[in-house]
């Protein structure tokens, strides 16, 4: 079995250290790499809470991509640093599986052109968790039978874009015409506090410490209602996909998006 070579960009993060440590457990997994502002010169291993790697944070992109030769770069940054990675890493051939949200259509258009121009691949998901994804599927299927729909997303404080691209993947499914949908903030006085509209769906941001990824989706009826929920309580709920999303992002040419993507090639 040939053996993946990993590089982690992000690497000292909460996410990346938790996808540094759920990955190397792995026999047919090297972390090769990890790119970070933060913490640079100390263990990528040791820093993640496990054995030494041998492997040191570095700032430096592109000497990793050219010194180590990953397979597969993971990148769980926020957009301006996407933007600028992503490219870097495409044009070097390299596959790169990212969960970035925020990224607009433009960036998602320039990064298929990219890939597919340098023989390569690229994956990019708002969300790993196999449960959000299940989420997400039940609420599109629901969203065949109801009119009225309203999305609660909770994150951490610190996340930075609002609303999240799992509450904004679940809105296009769950709307009939979302190729016009836009998420758009609205004076909370005009809008009586009732988060943004996307396409006709209610998208409502909790920013809060302590919380990881969770996500509600309130369908009404006549006298009923069908709620849709999915919790994650730690980060290790999204390695099943993204160690499904490593392994397999080699079998295809350009960008694919989202997690049922990667879960179709099992079909």
């Amino acid at each position: 079995m040939k053996c993946i070579k990993i590089a982690v960009i992000g690497a000292s993060g909460k996410m990346g250290c938790a996808i540094i440590k759920g990955l190397s457990q792995y026999a047919d997994l090297q972390i090769v790499g990890a790119v970070d502002l933060q913490n640079m010169g100390k263990d990528a291993g040791e820093l993640a809470g496990i054995p030494v790697l041998g492997v040191q944070i570095t700032d430096k992109l592109e000497d990793v991509l050219m010194e180590k030769k990953p397979d597969v770069v993971i990148d769980f940054t926020h957009k301006q640093a996407a933007q600028k990675n992503i490219p870097l890493v495409l044009k070097k051939s390299i596959a790169i599986v990212a969960g970035t949200t925020g990224l607009d259509e433009q960036d998602l258009v320039e990064f298929d052109r990219l890939a597919k121009q340098n023989n390569t691949s690229m994956f990019l998901a708002p969300n790993f968790s196999l449960g959000a994804v299940l989420m997400m599927k039940f609420a599109r299927e629901a969203g065949q039978y109801y009119t009225q729909g309203e999305i609660i997303e909770y994150h951490n404080d610190k996340k930075i874009d609002s609303p999240s691209g799992t509450a904004l993947a679940t809105a296009r499914g769950m709307t009939k015409d979302f190729s016009t949908g836009e998420a758009r903030e609205e004076n909370p006085s005009q809008s009586s506090c009732r988060g943004g509209d996307f396409g006709g769906v209610r998208i409502h941001s909790v920013r809060l410490k302590s919380l990881i990824a969770h996500q509600e989706v309130l369908l009404a009826g006549t006298g009923e209602l069908l709620t849709i929920r999915h919790d994650s309580f730690s980060r290790e709920s999204f390695l099943p996909g993204i160690l499904m999303a490593v392994r397999k992002v080699h079998l295809w040419q350009g960008l694919k998006v989202g997690l049922e993507e990667v879960l179709e090639l099992d079909n």
